[in-house]
């Protein structure tokens, strides 16, 4: 499936490639470990960039991801986004300063 990583922190970010979780909610599994297709490097304020990821869970209409990345002043940053619709193999996280 694709991923779009949309940044609205307002500080330039980098998102590693290993390092994130998944999981459908009230699923058996729980949280699974998601490599992404690659690492994100310094994507700016307001830029967005997809990368491709091979998921271990069902495409629902309510999976929940677990993204961490870090920011251009040093900070580290974990982002839960959930109820995302990926039944059609796409999802747009926007991560926030927040």
């Amino acid at each position: 499936m694709a991923i779009n990583l949309v940044n609205d922190t307002g500080l330039t970010i980098t998102i590693p490639s290993e390092g994130h979780r998944v999981k459908n909610p009230g699923g058996l599994e729980g949280w699974n470990t998601m490599t992404l297709g690659g690492s994100v490097i310094n994507l700016a304020p307001g830029a967005s960039r997809s990368v491709r990821q091979t998921l271990n869970i069902k495409c629902v209409n309510d999976a929940e991801f677990e993204i961490h990345y870090s920011a251009s002043q040093g900070r580290d940053f974990v982002q839960i986004f959930k109820g995302n619709d990926i039944t059609d193999k796409n999802a747009t996280l926007r991560l926030t300063n927040n």
